[in-house]
This record gives C-alpha cells, structure tokens and sequence, in this order.
C-alpha cells in the first residue's frame, strides 16, 4: 500500500466519522430539550425559604434550594391559588416581579 492510498483511507474514514458525529449531535440538540421537559414541572409552587420569607414560584424548587414547598405539594393552576396557600407563618413574603 502507498502513502497515497492510505491517506485516501484515512480520509475516507475521517469523513465517516464526522457524518456520525454531526448525527449525533443533531440528534442530541433535538432530544434534549424534550428529555429536559419531561424532568421538569412547571405550575405554581407556594414556597418557603430557610429564614421563613414566602414567595410564589412558577417551576418546582431543587432539592439542594433551600424552598420549601408549602401547600399543595402538587402544583397550583394560577398564582392567585398559590398565593392563598401562602400561610401567616411567613416572615416576609417575596412579590412577583
């Protein structure tokens, strides 16, 4: 085999490899976004912080937050219900900007 024919083969396979590259990043930025969707809640959360101030949040707190969900612990359909759920054992509560 001559050096010629074994840069076409390297070549050859570099492009190989980068068509299934580029597949697989596309494929990645498409599912990624719908993958992160469905590991995320969104709704109205009445929450609670370490200090006691209160506050109505629209995705589901963290763990490693520091809120904690106050209410129902599912979420509510409009920040007007979460609101009420916020309970007079609030220090402060944190408006919505």
């Amino acid at each position: 085999m001559t050096t010629c024919e074994a840069e076409g083969r390297l070549s050859r396979t570099s492009v190989q490899m980068t068509k299934y590259l580029t597949t697989f990043v596309l494929v990645l930025c498409v599912a990624g976004p719908a993958l992160a969707a469905t590991q995320s809640r969104t709704g109205h959360f009445a929450v609670k912080d370490a200090v006691g101030n209160c506050a109505v949040v629209d995705t589901l707190p963290s763990k490693v937050s520091g809120l904690r969900i106050v209410g129902n612990k599912a979420d509510y359909a409009s920040v007007a219900d979460a609101q009420k759920a916020l309970d007079s054992g609030c220090i402060g509560k944190i408006g919505r900007a």
